[in-house]
């Protein structure tokens, strides 16, 4: 592994988990006052109109403001590598035509 000061490679980060989508019915819903906090045990950007972030394995809606702030302090920053691979794969599009594209893999730290 590399040390702190050098940026890794793409074989020195961990592969990355599966995600399961599967968040329970227990949401976070606070009312005027309340506070929650602690870890992030999941976060789906896609859900919702501003994505789910999991705090302890509860769900909660998040803001645009929310979003946007999560996102700035989780990932600027963080070590990312990327592997485009050598093999070719291809899919036909909407049109009809066959594109073919060499498909790319991430690692974070």
């Amino acid at each position: 592994m590399s040390t702190e000061s050098e940026t890794p490679s793409f074989d020195d980060l961990p592969e990355n988990e599966e995600i399961d989508d599967d968040n329970g019915s227990n949401w976070i819903d606070l009312e005027p006052g309340d506070e929650v906090g602690g870890r992030i045990t999941g976060f789906n950007p896609e859900a919702g109109r501003n994505g789910v972030v999991e705090i302890d394995g509860r769900p909660m809606y998040l803001t645009a403001g929310m979003r946007r702030n999560l996102i700035g302090q989780l990932v600027e920053g963080s070590i990312m590598a990327v592997r485009v691979s050598e093999d070719e794969e291809s899919f036909t599009n909407d049109d009809g035509e066959e594109v073919t594209y060499n498909p790319k893999e991430a690692r974070f730290q």
